[in-house]
């Protein structure tokens, strides 16, 4: 069965309203479901809980950080600034651990709804290694200030030309809670003095000003709304979904591969984090390959090297190389490289030891069109880069399946 992908597209971008844990992401589940059986992929379909709205949670994290560098102008009794030292290492700590995905400590307290993963599995009775391949096919929602797409590309194209690098909006916000708790402490060992002060005055303005910024656009975004995702990501549902078709047409010889079509990435992942926490111990780090397929419908296709909103961690060296040979071979002599300063499903199995790489398009200044605006809609996807994505993500199956 051959998929159109861009009939797949439209049909998933007419569920409204399709961010994580909301009615309109069930509706896409349900009709990812009844696709893959249809084509003949043995489907299950995990369901979860989660606190999906992680511009709330960071709203919280923020705010209560911010508080606690007010709290600290009263050095006295000690007990204070001692305790605004851990409100603030506590929130930084529990920042990492969500950003990082590897544990959640705020967001656990906030209440959880109901989201799923869609899973569709093509065995292999002999298969040596388990391939899979994944896309989310929640959407996003935006603010009407923070995601301006403009002034995003000229943020994008400064830092490519300047650095050679993209912009990690999340790691400053990091520091400023780090900022907060030094502060805190400096206060309660030294209470008084004008060379304290003057310091902690400081770095407290700065990681205030960074808190006030960031808690005001974390308001933005929750007061917002969701956007079609037509681009990111229904484009690399459909990939999966044409992979799929292709591996059944003509299967592998020494691989299995399973769909991973999973929710609430855009609440920071999580619909991964809950696939790894059902199935991360049924899983080798030595035979597992995980391709991601991210926002592939406009520019150039890249495959990641590193990836992480905290420190940039490489990819899987094994699968890049594949990517770099199907460049250098002349079969894909057009595509980059990219670092992803942000955080895609194939950061889950990255930090957790296991082999992973994202596959993505942009454009000539690193960015991808459209990002999370109303503007990410059918009609503006380049089909043609999607075939284009896919054919990566599938050469780099088969290319698994060889070795």
């Amino acid at each position: 069965m051959t998929v159109d992908m861009m009939h797949e597209i439209e049909v998933l971008a007419a569920f409204k309203d399709r961010g994580p844990t909301k009615e309109g992401e069930r509706r896409a589940a349900e009709y990812l479901e009844k696709r893959y059986r249809d084509m003949g992929l043995q489907t299950t379909v995990d369901r979860y809980r989660v606190s999906p709205h992680y511009y709330w949670v960071y709203f919280t994290h923020t705010l209560i950080a911010l508080l606690a560098g007010v709290a600290t102008i009263w050095t006295r009794p000690a007990w204070i600034p001692w305790t605004m030292a851990g409100v603030a290492a506590l929130m930084a700590l529990s920042f990492w651990g969500d950003l990082t995905t590897k544990f959640h400590i705020v967001r656990n307290v906030i209440p959880r709804y109901p989201s799923q993963n869609v899973i569709g599995h093509i065995p292999n009775e002999g298969a040596r290694k388990h391939v899979f391949v994944s896309a989310h096919y929640d959407a996003a929602k935006v603010g009407t200030t923070v995601f301006n797409e403009e002034l995003d590309e000229k943020v994008a194209r400064f830092y490519k030309e300047k650095f050679d690098a993209t912009p990690n909006v999340m790691m400053p916000m990091l520091l400023c809670m780090i900022g907060i708790c030094v502060v805190a402490v400096v206060r309660a060992v030294w209470p008084s003095g004008a060379a304290m002060w003057a310091v902690t005055w400081v770095i407290q303005g700065i990681s205030s000003i960074g808190l006030i910024a960031a808690t005001l656009g974390f308001l933005d975004i929750g007061t917002g709304h969701y956007v079609v995702g037509a681009i990111d990501n229904l484009t690399g549902i459909a990939a999966c979904m044409s992979i799929a078709s292709d591996v059944l047409r003509e299967p592998l010889e020494n691989c299995d591969l399973t769909v991973l079509s999973v929710g609430c990435e855009e609440a920071i992942m999580m619909g991964m984090v809950q696939y790894f926490k059902a199935h991360g111990r049924e899983l080798s780090r030595d035979d597992c390959y995980f391709i991601n397929l991210e926002s592939i419908g406009n520019g150039t296709i890249l495959y990641g090297v590193r990836e992480g909103f905290v420190r940039a961690r490489p990819y899987s060296g094994e699968l890049v190389a594949i990517a770099r040979s199907l460049k250098h071979d002349g079969t894909f002599p057009e595509i980059g490289t990219y670092t992803v300063r942000l955080g895609t499903d194939a950061m889950v199995p990255l930090v957790r030891g296991f082999k992973a790489i994202s596959i993505f398009a942009m454009n000539e200044n690193n960015f991808c069109p459209y990002y999370h605006t109303d503007r990410d809609v059918p009609e503006n996807v380049d089909i043609g880069v999607t075939e284009r994505g896919r054919d990566l993500a599938l050469a780099m199956v088969r290319s698994l399946d060889r070795a």
